[in-house]
């Protein structure tokens, strides 16, 4: 399909449905949204099956739903299913799981897409795991993509400069995998650290977008913008798309 523009993503959304992930997250995350949905608006064919694990704020899927008339399933904590009943219930179907544990797999097979949106990160279980299951879930042409943190960005190693923690402190840090600690970064990752993890799943690495959470950046850290311009491999964020190998 065409390009979809900002202002045409943006009235895509409805964001009175979300009850946990407010309009302030969705503008600080914005351009990430955006640049997965263009992502996946260019690269899916009309009426896929999508699986999202941790869908949140499910802004891409909603997109998605709209514009290629997806079917969207949605795994995602049991808690976060009812508070986001009213959003979920207009996809096609929701799953309560803990993608995490060992006895998970895929409620679906034969799906078109799995969405893996800001999520990676919270885990503290090797996601080749995971990746594995989601494989034997996809169609033969299915596709994966997922979004997370670059842990090699510029703005941690100036942290590590000045002896400031790059990882959430230990009370968070070790503390369960459950909707109350959602929030928590538990493992951060470099981008040929996934190319391994996807190569060792059976998944070939087809597009990598290093990116920005905005367009545009406040005044102070305008000089880091300036670097990572020049040098994409030190962005803050990563969107990757993969399918079977």
């Amino acid at each position: 399909m065409s390009a979809l523009s900002p202002n045409e993503f943006r009235s895509s959304i409805d964001l009175e449905k979300r009850k946990f992930h407010m309009k302030s997250y969705f503008e600080s995350s914005f351009y990430r949204q955006y640049r997965a949905a263009s992502m996946a608006l260019n690269s899916l064919g009309r009426s896929p099956r999508v699986l999202s694990l941790g869908a949140g704020g499910a802004f891409v899927e909603e997109v998605v739903q709209k514009h290629l008339d997806a079917s969207v399933f949605v795994v995602d904590f049991a808690e976060t299913l009812k508070i986001e009943g009213e959003l979920y219930g207009n996809f096609a179907g929701m799953f309560a799981g803990d993608i995490s544990a060992p006895e998970w797999v895929s409620p679906l097979d034969a799906v078109d897409a799995v969405f893996w949106f800001d999520n990676i990160e919270h885990l503290r279980t090797d996601p080749t795991g995971i990746l594995r299951k989601l494989r034997s879930a996809l169609s033969d042409t299915g596709q994966v993509f997922i979004t997370t943190d670059n842990f090699a960005r510029l703005r941690n190693i100036l942290k590590l400069i000045f002896n400031r923690s790059i990882v959430a402190l230990p009370p968070d840090l070790f503390a369960d995998v459950d909707f109350e600690h959602e929030y928590v970064h538990r493992r951060e990752y470099t981008r040929p650290e996934l190319e391994t993890c996807l190569a060792n799943a059976g998944l070939r690495l087809m597009e990598v977008e290093m990116l920005w959470q905005s367009p545009s950046e406040s005044l102070k850290k305008l000089p880091f913008r300036t670097f990572e311009y020049l040098f994409p491999r030190f962005r803050p964020h990563m969107l990757i798309r993969a399918q079977k190998a």
